[in-house]
């Protein structure tokens, strides 16, 4: 998608200066060149496909049965490079990252164990105070 938009704010000079004078004549181009949808309000990522059922078993390349960090950032960065899932345009995607695993990582010891881990999807409501 592309679109471009002009705008015009003309104004009399009737100053001899060389300064610009504040009332100058201001011309604005402005071409949109990429578009891209953002997420629903609350999440960073979400998923493009159908999450799988092994998600966890998945993450765990070393087979521990515990994700560490750099496990769940590569495999989060490989299902945005694969189109399986997206970050939050416009923020950074290693933080974004961080934040996920410290959601999950949920008695701060620096790994995810299977009983930590749920999605956001599984997860009971709850009334923000």
């Amino acid at each position: 998608m592309c679109a471009s938009v002009s705008v015009f704010f003309l104004v009399r000079n009737t100053e001899k200066t060389d300064e610009v004078p504040g009332s100058a004549v201001l011309v604005f181009d402005i071409e949109l060149v990429e578009l891209e949808e953002g997420l629903p309000e609350g999440y960073m990522f979400i998923w493009n496909d159908d999450v799988s059922p092994d998600l966890f078993t998945e993450m765990d390349t070393d087979k521990n049965a515990e994700v560490e960090p750099s496990e769940f950032t590569d495999y989060i960065m490989r299902q945005v490079s694969e189109g399986k899932g997206r970050l939050a345009p416009g923020f950074d995607a290693n933080r974004i990252i961080d934040n996920m695993f410290s959601n999950q990582d949920r008695d701060g010891d620096g790994k995810i164990t299977e009983a930590e881990f749920r999605l956001k999807a599984d997860e009971a409501p709850h009334d923000e105070l």
